[in-house]
């Protein structure tokens, strides 16, 4: 066998132990659902003072989008008003619901600098809530994504500390295929919604 031919079976072999780079979520085992409070996953430490809620959760076997609604229980909660997907909401940890970890598309962006008007102070008693969208399917990377996934969603403060996690669970409609699929449609694991949602 040929250097060359060495090297490109050689590529191949790292390529898949550590996967390509815009893929995501392959080798991590699924947390249980609705941790909201105590030890997130691998050890780092979720404070147990704010309360998240993911409603209106829709996906179409290409794009997962949900209301994010967060409201601090312990005291006064700093969030960047924007709430921008990949940078102040993350979504990690996709999987099929019935076969485990698999392949997805994982954006990664440069949000703008903060500014003192982005910074929100949410007291105690009050919600606060944005809709997020993550393109997690690609036709050409990944194809259509399965007809159940489960993620986990993150929510970091202003200063970029994680204080809260959920995970989440969406059901692909059965027209996205041609009715292929069960007739469930919609989404599962949705919360009841919090009295007085919105902005303070």
């Amino acid at each position: 066998m040929t250097r060359f031919k060495i090297g490109a079976v050689s590529l191949l072999l790292l390529a898949a132990c550590k996967g390509l780079p815009f893929f995501g979520g392959h080798s991590q085992p699924a947390p249980s659902r609705g941790a909201v409070k105590g030890t997130g996953r691998q050890g780092v430490q979720v404070p147990p003072r704010t309360v998240m809620e993911v409603q209106d959760i829709q996906y179409d076997g290409w794009t997962l989008s949900g209301r994010v609604l967060v409201s601090p229980e312990g005291g006064q909660l700093r969030l960047d008003r924007r709430l921008i997907p990949t940078i102040h909401v993350e979504l990690k940890y996709v999987s099929d619901c019935k076969y485990g970890a698999v392949a997805s598309i994982r954006a990664d962006l440069l949000a703008p600098l903060a500014r003192p008007e982005d910074l929100l102070i949410l007291e105690p008693g009050y919600w606060y809530g944005t809709t997020v969208r993550f393109g997690l399917f690609d036709e050409h990377f990944t194809g259509l994504g399965p007809e159940c996934v489960e993620a986990d969603i993150f929510l970091r403060s202003f200063d970029h500390e994680l204080v809260a996690r959920q995970r989440i669970r969406a059901v692909r409609p059965a027209s996205v295929d041609g009715g292929t699929q069960s007739d469930e449609g919609g989404t599962l694991e949705v919360p009841a919604s919090p009295p007085d949602a919105g902005t303070p």
